[in-house]
C-alpha cells in the first residue's frame, strides 16, 4: 500500500513507493530509499510537489488490504456487467412507457459504487471490459464510475458521491425516448437527427424526476450535462457556475469515456490523449476544476504502467508532462525517450 503525500509534508524515514527521475531520464531517488533531507532538497529544487511512499502496516494488515485489492480488481468485471444489464433493463422500461423505481436505480449503483471507491486504476479496467456493440449501456455505467472518481478527488461526501454516481448512470436515460436508428447511426447526424438527439437531456429530466428522488441535483444534472462552461451548451443555454455542480462533473466524465471508447466510425483514444483534449475544451466548455481533477487522476495512474507506443514498441511511462499531457517522458529498456520532443512518436493504449 502506498499514499501520495506532499513535499511540503513529508516526514523523514519513511520509504519511497516509486521511482524519481528528472525531466532528463535520470533517476534521482530509487524505490524503496528512505526519506532523508538530502531527498527533499532534490524534490523541492526540481519543483515537485507530490511524491508516493510506502505505508509502514503490520503484516497482517497489509496483507489483509493486498487481499482486498486483489477481490476488488477480480470482482469490479462482474459488478460491470451487472450494472449494465441494470441499465438494459431500465432502459427498456422507459422504452415501453414505464416509470422506473429508486429500488432499481439504487440497486444499479449500489453493484458497482463500493468497487469503484476501493480501486485505485478504473480506467483500466474499463478499457478492458468495453465492447462497442453495448456502448451506450456501458457508456452510461463507465460515466458513473468516472464521476465518482472525479467527485471523490473533489472531496464530496459520501452521500453526495453516491448520488453523483446515480446522476452519472442516468445521465443519457433521456436516449431511450428517442429512435434507435438515431441512437446507432454509425455515421454523423444530419440537422432533424441532431435536432432530435438534442433533446435527450429534457427526456431524461422527465423521466428522473418521476423516480421522486430526494436529491434535487440529480434530474438537474441529467437536464444540463451538456450545457457549456460558455453559455453555448443545451437545452437552456446557462454558463459557468449557474450549471449544476453534479452536471459539470458528469460532463467531463461523459467527453472523457466518449472519447476514449471505440466507435463504428473511429477507433477510440489513448487515456493521455484524450486528457489533453479535456484540458483544452476546460477554456470553454469544461468546468476547469472537473477537468484538472480528471487530469491529476490520469496522469498518476499511468506513470509507472506499460505502454504501447505508435511504433509497436512496448514502454513504461517515467515522467508525467502536466503541460502537455499525453507526451510523458517514456523508458524502452534501458533507453530513455521524451514524447514532449520526439513528436513523431505517441502513445496508443496500455499494455495488455
Amino acid at each position: 500500500m502506498f499514499v501520495r503525500v506532499d513535499i511540503s509534508s513529508l516526514p523523514l524515514g519513511k520509504r519511497m513507493a516509486q521511482d524519481i527521475y528528472d525531466f532528463d531520464g535520470h533517476l534521482l531517488i530509487s524505490k524503496g530509499i528512505v526519506v532523508q533531507e538530502s531527498h527533499l532538497q532534490q524534490l523541492r529544487q526540481r519543483g515537485y510537489e507530490y511524491v508516493y511512499i510506502q505505508e509502514e502496516d503490520e503484516v497482517n494488515e497489509n496483507s489483509l488490504n493486498q487481499g482486498i485489492a486483489y477481490l476488488t480488481d477480480k470482482q469490479l468485471p462482474k459488478a460491470f456487467s451487472a450494472s449494465v444489464e441494470g441499465m438494459r433493463q431500465m432502459m427498456d422500461k422507459v422504452s415501453s412507457r414505464h416509470m422506473i423505481k429508486l429500488g432499481e436505480v439504487e440497486e444499479c449503483i449500489d453493484l458497482v459504487y463500493d468497487h469503484v471507491l476501493q480501486t485505485y486504476n478504473v480506467l483500466k479496467h474499463l478499457q478492458d471490459l468495453r465492447n462497442k456493440d453495448e456502448y451506450t449501456l456501458q457508456h452510461s455505467v463507465s460515466v458513473g464510475i468516472l464521476s465518482i472518481k472525479i467527485g471523490q478527488s473533489l472531496g464530496l461526501d459520501a452521500d453526495k458521491l453516491k448520488n453523483l454516481g446515480i446522476a452519472g448512470l442516468l445521465h443519457d436515460i433521456g436516449k431511450s425516448m428517442i429512435s434507435l436508428d438515431i441512437i446507432n447511426k454509425p455515421g454523423p447526424l444530419d440537422d432533424k437527427e441532431f435536432k432530435e438527439i438534442k433533446k435527450h437531456p429534457v427526456y431524461g429530466y422527465q423521466i428522473v424526476n418521476e423516480i421522486k428522488l430526494e436529491d434535487q441535483d440529480i434530474p438537474q444534472a441529467v437536464l444540463q450535462h451538456h450545457e457549456h462552461q460558455d453559455g453555448n451548451g443545451y437545452p437552456l443555454g446557462i454558463r459557468g457556475d449557474r450549471i449544476n455542480s453534479f452536471a459539470r462533473i458528469i460532463a467531463v466524465a461523459d467527453v472523457f469515456d466518449a472519447l476514449t471508447s471505440d466507435r463504428a466510425y473511429r477507433p477510440r483514444m489513448s487515456l493521455l490523449q484524450a486528457v489533453d483534449i479535456i484540458i483544452k475544451s476546460s477554456c470553454g466548455q469544461l468546468d476547469p476544476l472537473a477537468s484538472r481533477r480528471l487530469l491529476s487522476y490520469v496522469l498518476d495512474i499511468t506513470t509507472g504502467e506499460k505502454v504501447i507506443l505508435s511504433t509497436g514498441e512496448e514502454a513504461t511511462v517515467i515522467l508525467k508532462n502536466e503541460v502537455d499531457p499525453a507526451r510523458p517522458l517514456v523508458r524502452i529498456g534501458d533507453n530513455f525517450l521524451d514524447l514532449k520532443t520526439n513528436r513523431d512518436v505517441f502513445i496508443k493504449d496500455f499494455a495488455r
